[in-house]
């Protein structure tokens, strides 16, 4: 049996449940790319995935002809504040759902659900409140863990989270967090500038929990610092940073020059200009660019007044800002910001899939993630030549379908 090369200890495969097979015009794993392609599901993993001339079509198993399309791993976003109408902070089991079904018409696979600065008790009480929520079934996109940004950053460069809101790291509060979130607490952005932040970075590494920078002040130095730390994660790049020039290029020089680093980026021509994002596309590579959305509660909706956490913001040509003028979060979409990168940066399709899938896995350290080897979680998309979404499966059950596109 051909199959690519990785192989998960904790998957062992069954052949004796039914198999889903989908034969693709190729396959992008990403790492290696199959043309013509065959990928073999069992029991919500992935069983095999080669060239079709490899794999044996297995008896009486689910057909999926996608010999015009290409598929590739199902889309991470560690960045995501709502969708649909809901926000994140809702912390109901019925905004959470709508989220994840949202997601899924859009390629993401998996998420991070994200805070923004809170009071303390009501950071606590959403954390509670999401760490029973994630426990659940969800009828698209998994909720692999929390993102908490903010309180710990920098006033400075706080954006549309409140002044009062924000806090000097605090290694009490971020223990009473991280116990309160049951092990869902994934990453925590931080300003590394700020007194007590390193201290409180360490803290959280050992608890499991990963350090972005990020609404940051920084100076390269303290950036650097940062990094040679083990803070190897950058939140939208450019936005909420330390400006950068040809002198003192900041936070930003740091994040763009480190090869450690994994540094998001927000595609949506709004939050950084096409230019610039070809510039970071040119310092970050295929291996170090994460494609997040920020999204928020107006993302697929109409213009208008939405939530963000505890704050409403203006919704205008799609684009979103607080009273203050202020970008707050976006509209995007992460088959949108595949599109959009693409074009801005020149990057071919098979490098620029990375930023979705491979690299976020390896960034928050999610075995068996953002790939399609053995043993990994059978999630996928299919894409036309347009790069839109024509089928997302999850866990090997297909929960869109673009009707009438694919058979």
């Amino acid at each position: 049996m051909a199959t690519s090369a990785k192989s998960w200890d904790i998957w062992v495969p069954d052949v004796s449940d039914r198999a889903l097979v989908i034969d693709a015009g190729s396959v992008l794993s990403p790492a290696e790319t199959f043309s013509p392609g065959r990928i073999i599901i069992r029991n919500g993993r992935v069983d095999a995935v080669g060239w079709i001339s490899d794999l044996r079509l297995p008896e009486n198993a689910e057909h999926v002809d996608a010999l015009r399309f290409t598929v590739v791993p199902g889309f991470i976003d560690p960045h995501i504040h709502g969708s649909a109408g809901v926000d994140v902070m809702d912390a109901t089991l019925l905004s959470m759902n709508t989220i994840s079904r949202t997601l899924a018409r859009h390629g993401t696979t998996a998420f991070l659900p994200t805070t923004v600065s809170a009071p303390p008790e009501i950071l606590g009480n959403t954390l509670d409140r999401l760490s029973t929520i994630l426990q659940e079934s969800f009828e698209g996109a998994t909720p692999i863990g929390i993102h908490l940004e903010g309180p710990f950053i920098s006033e400075q460069k706080r954006g549309t989270h409140r002044a009062n809101n924000v806090r000097f790291p605090d290694h009490t509060l971020l223990s009473d967090w991280i116990l309160r979130a049951q092990g869902n607490l994934k990453l925590v952005t931080m300003a590394p500038e700020l007194d007590g932040a390193n201290i409180v970075a360490r803290f959280a590494r050992a608890s499991g929990v990963m350090v972005a920078m990020g609404h940051s002040n920084a100076s390269y130095h303290e950036a650097m610092t940062a990094a040679d730390s083990g803070t190897h994660y950058a939140v939208h790049t450019f936005n909420a940073m330390r400006a950068f020039s040809h002198r003192n290029s900041g936070i930003v020089g740091a994040v763009l020059s480190d090869d450690r680093v994994y540094a998001e980026i927000i595609a949506d021509g709004v939050h950084v200009s096409p230019e610039v994002v070809r510039i970071f596309a040119r310092s970050k590579g295929r291996e170090r660019i994460l494609l997040v959305t920020d999204a928020i509660s107006a993302t697929g909706m109409p213009d208008g007044r939405y939530t963000l956490g505890t704050d409403e913001v203006q919704v205008h040509g799609g684009i979103c800002r607080d009273d203050d003028g202020r970008l707050a979060g976006s509209t995007l979409t992460q088959d949108a910001a595949l599109q959009n990168f693409i074009a801005y940066s020149g990057m071919r399709m098979e490098d620029a899939i990375f930023g979705l899938t491979l690299n976020p896995a390896r960034a928050l350290k999610l075995e068996g993630r953002g790939c399609i080897d053995p043993g990994a979680h059978a999630d996928l998309v299919v894409l036309d030549a347009g790069l839109r979404v024509m089928k997302t499966i999850i866990g090997g059950r297909i929960v869109f379908e673009k009707h009438g596109q694919v058979q």
